[in-house]
């Protein structure tokens, strides 16, 4: 990985990720139970978080050739690498959780088509494609790769990889509080 920054970000996601797999050993044989009426189960999570790395990879095999020229033309400037809570930012601001848009919602009936094991499998396996796929990229030129999404204030990829472990830390977090 060109970018020690990249590398940092997602080493932290895969070290909290080893971390929850502890809480998640007190629930054996529970992973599809929602722990309160309308929240997500722990399978339910996972495939949420997985489809979010699934989906972010797939924007990047587009748009990262696609906008590094422009990055690459603006590497001498300066360029942030990290960011802050973003959703709880938006909970505080608007007094209720961010929704999920649609393509980042686990299906009805996920817990019939694929185990909860298998999940976690996806989630690493595509994580590391992700992470793979960006190896190459230098952190003066991640850092001008740009996202237009202005909930994140607009981020780069160094960011936007920082802002995935945010995100799941906030979802393990949530599962925590709610099964207890």
């Amino acid at each position: 990985m060109q970018s020690l920054y990249m590398k940092n970000h997602f080493n932290k996601i895969y070290q909290q990720r080893e971390e929850f797999q502890g809480v998640l050993k007190k629930y054996k044989n529970k992973e599809w139970e929602r722990p309160v009426e309308g929240k997500w189960s722990f399978g339910e999570t996972y495939y949420h978080l997985y489809l979010m790395v699934k989906r972010f990879r797939q924007l990047n095999k587009i748009y990262v050739p696609i906008y590094k020229p422009i990055a690459t033309i603006r590497r001498r400037a300066s360029y942030k690498t990290e960011i802050h809570d973003i959703y709880a930012e938006y909970k505080q601001n608007n007094k209720q959780p961010m929704k999920a848009p649609s393509v980042l919602l686990p299906p009805k009936g996920i817990q019939d088509k694929i185990t909860f094991e298998e999940i976690i499998i996806n989630l690493e396996k595509e994580t590391h494609i992700l992470e793979e796929g960006l190896a190459d990229i230098p952190a003066d030129i991640a850092g001008h790769i740009r996202y237009p999404d202005p909930i994140a204030y607009y981020p780069n990829l160094i960011q936007s990889i920082k802002l995935i472990g945010i995100h799941e830390e906030h979802h393990f977090n949530l599962c925590k509080k709610y099964y207890q």
